[in-house]
């Protein structure tokens, strides 16, 4: 198909263009192509310079209300192994963003801002690479929050220096989202730059000014 739009597009050429004699319509071709190639890395870079920029204003920044900071999503810095808890911690997160007014999460930067990286997640993964990374993320995310709620959800990679990190971008929750553990449903917000956990007589009257009006 694409080689008979091309023949059309030259038959045309050759009778409605008094030029077409100098220049043919295979140089044509090579040259628009050549340009359109141009356009798409400029605008590739050029994107790549603004989430670079963005990813450097996030980690100028102290984590609050929209904002945190995981060092790693399931790698134990200071026992050296898997930890399960890390990846409690990083869904309990999310949930809270979820039932707020959305946030950011930064796996790969502690606290203090320094850049830790997602390498030693990646390699304690069977994939060790971004895409065995977000489907790990991916059945993380279904088994302890659901799969509903997944596209408020965008996971992005960038690197700083030499090291990738994970960007989650978090939208409103259209409803309660609720974190699943092994002992239950857990309920979780922002205050501040903090996770919070409701008790079970603070939740119903939240949901009612969140979502009820």
């Amino acid at each position: 198909m694409i080689l008979a739009l091309s023949a059309d597009w030259a038959q045309l050429y050759q009778m409605h263009f008094a030029f077409s004699s100098y220049i043919s319509f295979t140089v044509l071709e090579f040259v628009g192509l050549g340009i359109f190639q141009i356009v798409l890395i400029a605008v590739v870079a050029t994107r790549s310079v603004f989430e670079e920029q963005d990813i450097k204003e996030i980690l100028n920044s102290n984590e609050h209300e929209k904002l945190e900071f995981k060092t790693t999503l399931r790698w134990d810095v200071n026992r050296e192994r898997v930890n399960k808890d890390l990846e409690q911690g990083v869904m309990k997160t999310i949930t809270a963003f979820l039932n707020s007014a959305g946030g950011t999460l930064v796996i790969g930067v502690d606290d203090q801002r320094q850049v830790y990286g997602l390498e030693a997640d990646m390699t304690s993964l069977a994939k060790q690479n971004h895409d065995g990374f977000e489907n790990h993320f991916n059945n993380l995310f279904s088994s302890m929050i659901g799969p509903e709620f997944r596209q408020r959800v965008k996971l992005s990679f960038h690197y700083i220096g030499d090291k990738s990190v994970g960007l989650v971008s978090v939208e409103p929750a259209h409803r309660p989202a609720y974190l699943k553990t092994e002992k239950g449903e857990d309920f979780f917000i922002r205050t501040g730059n903090a996770t919070t956990p409701l008790k079970v007589s603070q939740v119903d009257p939240y949901i009612s000014s969140q979502w009820r009006r």
